[in-house]
């Protein structure tokens, strides 16, 4: 039996008016660390994206786990890959690009997330991170569609990379998307991988998001967060069991 994989995400437009004080109240909840993150940016933009990614990584943590938040403690594995320290069981990933912050929790084992706007899509880029089969379907796709498959494939093979919890230190150009009626796999040397499968999940037509998660699971709905369901859901955690 297949078991859900969930996606919350949150877009960082939802603030509008009033952001700068949404956002002092999210950084309360906060460690002095992540307050420090969020300072070092000089773009405001920038600084919004770490505030609501070090707060939604923590509630996604507190709801699946039933934590109280103050039990909530992140590390990095020699790759850089964040875990949940004191919890072996638990799988997450993170992504954001421009409006969008997003975190995957896998139900089974370890998962990767990517999300990315469509923009232009390079030919160089696509030469150093395609392999040539690749490179040859995405140039003959039509003008108006070249972009956002550039994007499609990029976020598959991202999350990949991200779900076996190597970075792009494993180089996208040596793995390959293969496509069949099973679902979207991945070739590395030679060998499709046994235990993950891909999806490129409905989302911002603007946007291209992909998930690589666990053969037994199946991706599920986005689950969004508006600005005071974040705040309120981050309240509760600090909250649970006092």
């Amino acid at each position: 039996m297949k078991r859900i994989a969930t996606i919350y995400a949150v877009n960082l437009n939802d603030w509008r008016e009033g952001a700068g004080a949404d956002m002092q109240r999210l950084l309360a909840f906060l460690p002095d660390e992540a307050r420090s993150r969020a300072a070092r940016h000089r773009s405001e933009r920038d600084a919004e994206r770490v505030i609501v990614s070090d707060t939604l990584k923590r509630v996604t943590a507190c709801l699946e786990k039933g934590l109280r938040l103050r039990n909530v403690e992140f590390a990095r594995d020699g790759y850089g890959k964040p875990f949940l320290a004191g919890v072996p069981d638990y799988y997450f990933n993170v992504s954001h690009a421009k409006d969008w912050v997003v975190c995957a929790v896998g139900a089974r084992g370890p998962i990767g997330i990517d999300v990315e706007h469509i923009g232009r899509a390079e030919a160089e880029a696509a030469e150093l991170c395609f392999t040539p089969r690749e490179l040859t379907e995405w140039r003959r796709q039509p003008a108006e569609r070249r972009d956002a498959f550039f994007f499609e494939l990029w976020t598959l093979k991202e999350s990949y990379s991200k779900a076996v919890g190597k970075g792009l230190s494993i180089g996208l150009s040596r793995l390959e998307t293969i496509r069949h009626p099973s679902g979207i796999r991945i070739m590395h040397q030679g060998r499709i991988d046994p235990e993950l499968h891909l999806q490129v999940v409905p989302f911002d037509p603007d946007y291209k998001l992909s998930v690589c998660m666990q053969l037994e699971e199946q991706a599920a709905a986005v689950r969004r967060f508006s600005p005071d369901g974040l705040l309120d859901a981050l309240k509760s955690c600090s909250e649970a069991g006092d």
